[in-house]
């Protein structure tokens, strides 16, 4: 009699392994889904204009009116801005150089970020 019920758990333990690894994938899929859903990157660019400032001011402020832009329109989607991980600033920079007429250089930055919304 033991080895019947032996034998009926291995059936059983077997069935419910294939169901396990079939729902598998399909969690995966579903919470895929629902984080795709609910986290959205937004784009932001920025122009500093023709700047006396170092290239990395320039820089720095050019992705910090990127990440503004991003930002707004994050809240205007009805969505919560996510911060940044470990601080600091996160995007794209390029710059032009110029100079004026008494040799001072000017720096005109463009930059771009994208933060994280949960909507």
């Amino acid at each position: 009699m033991v080895l019947v019920s032996r034998t009926i758990f291995l059936l059983d333990a077997a069935g419910e392994a294939a169901i396990v690894r079939s729902s598998i994938p399909t969690l995966v899929i579903f919470l895929g889904a629902v984080v795709a859903a609910y986290a959205t990157e937004y784009p932001g660019w920025g122009d500093t204009g023709w700047v006396y400032e170092s290239k990395s001011a320039c820089c720095s402020d050019a992705i910090a009116i990127a990440s503004q832009y991003s930002e707004q329109a994050c809240n205007t989607s009805g969505g919560m801005p996510s911060p940044f991980e470990g601080g600091g600033q996160r995007g794209t920079c390029t710059w032009q150089w110029n100079q004026d007429s008494y040799g001072n250089t000017l720096y005109r930055c463009y930059g771009q970020a994208a933060i994280w919304c949960d909507n």
